[in-house]
C-alpha cells in the first residue's frame, strides 16, 4: 500500500509539473504560423517548400472554382445594380487570379484540385436555388465569409514562407482577397457572421506544453519522486529503532 501511495504521489507532481510548464510555455514559444515551417516538404529550385505553402496554392484554386460560377450566375440573376455588378467583378477577377495560381503551381510541379470541396459545391448550388432578396443576401455572405477564410491561409503563407514563387503568389492573392472582401462590404448586405472566418483556422491556439517542456517536467517529477522514495526508506529503517528504545524506556518505568 505504501508502495501504490508513492506511485499515487509521483503521477499527481508530474501532472502538476506538466500542466505548470505548459501555463508558462504557452505557445511553444513560437508565433501562429511558426510551426508550417518545421518540415521541408521538398527542396525547390525557388527556396524550401512547405506543407502550407501548396495548400495555400490548393485553397486559392478550390476558391476560384466555385466563386467564379457563383459570381457568374448571381451577375446573371441578380435584381440588384450593387450586387450585379460586384459578382461581375469577382467573376472577372477570380479567372485571372487562378491563371497566375496556376502558373505558379506548374513552376513549382504541383498539381492543382479540378473541382471544389463538397462544401463549396453546396455554398454554389445553395446561392443557384436562391432567387431575389435572398439570393443576394446569400451570396454576399458566403462569398465573404469563404474569402475571410482563405484571407488568413493567404496572410500566413505570406509571412513565413521561404520560396520566391509561393512568396509572389501570396501577395497577389492577398490583393485579390482583400479588395473583394471589400467589395462584397460595399454592398451593405454582409452581416456580422459573414465577417467572422468560418474556418478551422480561426481556431485559438491552445497552451500545450512543447516536447522538451514536456520532458523537462517528467525529470523534475521523476527526480521529486525518487528523493520521496528515498527519505521513506530511510524513515523505515529508523522507525524501528525508535520503537525499540521507547519499549527499553517504558519497561524500565515498569
Amino acid at each position: 500500500m505504501r508502495i501504490l501511495r508513492l506511485l499515487f504521489v509521483i503521477a499527481v507532481i508530474a501532472t502538476v509539473s506538466s500542466c505548470g510548464i505548459s501555463a508558462t510555455g504557452g505557445w511553444h514559444g513560437e508565433v501562429p504560423g511558426e510551426h508550417q515551417r518545421k518540415d521541408t516538404t521538398m527542396p525547390a529550385q525557388y527556396g524550401a517548400l512547405y506543407p502550407a505553402d501548396i495548400k495555400m496554392l490548393v485553397a486559392v484554386a478550390q476558391a476560384g472554382l466555385w466563386e467564379a460560377p457563383a459570381s457568374a450566375d448571381v451577375a446573371l440573376r441578380s435584381s440588384n445594380p450593387a450586387v450585379r455588378k460586384v459578382a461581375e467583378q469577382l467573376d472577372r477577377e477570380h479567372h485571372v487570379l487562378h491563371e497566375d495560381n496556376m502558373a505558379a503551381a506548374d513552376r513549382l510541379q504541383i498539381q492543382l484540385p479540378q473541382a471544389p470541396t463538397p462544401q463549396q459545391q453546396a455554398w454554389q448550388d445553395e446561392i443557384r436555388a436562391a432567387t431575389g432578396d435572398k439570393l443576394d443576401r446569400l451570396y454576399v455572405n458566403l462569398a465573404r465569409a469563404a474569402h475571410g477564410s482563405v484571407y488568413m491561409a493567404i496572410a500566413t503563407v505570406r509571412s513565413t514562407t521561404q520560396n520566391d514563387v509561393i512568396r509572389s503568389m501570396a501577395a497577389i492573392a492577398e490583393t485579390y482577397v482583400s479588395r473583394h472582401m471589400a467589395l462584397l462590404e460595399s454592398t451593405g448586405l454582409a452581416t456580422s457572421d459573414a465577417l467572422a472566418v468560418h474556418s478551422g483556422t480561426d481556431a485559438q491556439y491552445q497552451s500545450i506544453p512543447a516536447p522538451a517542456d514536456l520532458g523537462r517536467g517528467i525529470a523534475v517529477a521523476l527526480a521529486i519522486g525518487l528523493a520521496t522514495l528515498l527519505l521513506v526508506r530511510l524513515g523505515s529503517r529508523v522507525r524501528p529503532a525508535e520503537v525499540a528504545e521507547e519499549d527499553e524506556a517504558a519497561a524500565r518505568w515498569d
